[in-house]
């Protein structure tokens, strides 16, 4: 995987990584911190069309492009994919140019030996968060930029591939952890062994899984794959699975005062992950699934 270089902050100055204090400042607003992120997406959307780079919005921001044309009201976060080849030399282009776009930080292992996951962030240092369980590292209001990576050309394939990544990612999670933490486990069975599992993980570390996905990274090449995903982080098991061809193609689609990419068969991949998508969820279900506030500097 080709990641962005450690710099060394000028002596005297803060570096990115640097502990977040938290004070007894106003945190920002869902619309306030939604409006940073989408500048965050525009800028990167845009050094991707200069660059002919493939991204496209997944997840729920796709359904947020898709359903209300916009994020999602109580989504608090940004999710886009780029097949593997496409993040990588985006990340080569930010290595070089970075100090070109304001206020942005690239954020993965590379950059910040702290932080904790393998998907890249792109943030802005203009803010910080202070997250409920995890140990700060001195990162701002971001975006999620997943790499897909190939599984495989047979179903069975992609399946044995992937969860072997699932499996990884998730114990890379728990090794992260500040504490310990039911969190969202709801299966009795998991929540029986979570906390071993926490101690074991905490007791390895996060390198130890790291370099464990770091190898399975690029295994699969993505454009000679039937099937693609984010192996380095495939929490939904085989609903993060894909048909490669389902995003060979793309239009362009409006969001908010923008438009972005989405793949032309979003609805093949959307009902594939969330099943009838355009269906609101319950009202007490419509909530954030990060554990953060985020705060002006």
């Amino acid at each position: 995987m080709s990641d962005v270089k450690n710099t060394k902050a000028p002596e005297g100055a803060l570096s990115m990584c640097d502990t977040v204090r938290e004070t007894n400042r106003e945190a920002l607003t869902m619309p306030e911190t939604q409006q940073i992120a989408l500048e965050i997406l525009h800028t990167v959307a845009e050094i991707c069309e200069q660059l002919n780079l493939r991204y496209y919005l997944v997840y729920g921001t796709l359904i947020g492009a898709v359903r209300h044309r916009g994020f999602i009201p109580w989504d608090d976060d940004v999710d886009i994919m780029m097949p593997r080849p496409d993040h990588d030399r985006l990340m080569e282009y930010l290595d070089r140019h970075i100090g070109e776009y304001g206020h942005l930080r690239v954020f993965n292992r590379k950059t910040c030996p702290e932080y904790p996951y393998m998907i890249t962030r792109i943030s802005d240092d203009r803010y910080e968060i202070v997250m409920e369980n995890e140990k700060p590292f001195g990162m701002g209001v971001f975006i999620d930029i997943y790499p897909y990576d190939g599984l495989g050309n047979t179903k069975k394939e992609a399946v044995r591939f992937g969860m072997k990544g699932d499996r990884l990612s998730s114990l890379c999670f728990q090794a992260t952890r500040d504490h310990f933490a039911i969190e969202t486990t709801r299966s009795a069975w998991r929540k029986a062994v979570k906390y071993p599992v926490y101690l074991f993980c905490k007791l390895c570390g996060k390198e130890r899984f790291q370099d464990a996905l770091d190898k399975l990274a690029g295994v699969k090449p993505y454009d000679s794959s039937r099937f693609v995903g984010c192996v380095i982080w495939l929490s939904w098991g085989v609903k993060d699975m894909y048909l490669r061809k389902w995003f060979d193609d793309y239009i362009y689609q409006p969001f908010d005062k923008y438009r972005f990419r989405i793949p032309a068969d979003y609805d093949k991949i959307l009902r594939h992950t969330y099943g009838d998508y355009m269906q609101l969820p319950p009202v007490e279900e419509r909530t954030g699934h990060h554990y953060y506030k985020a705060y002006r500097k």
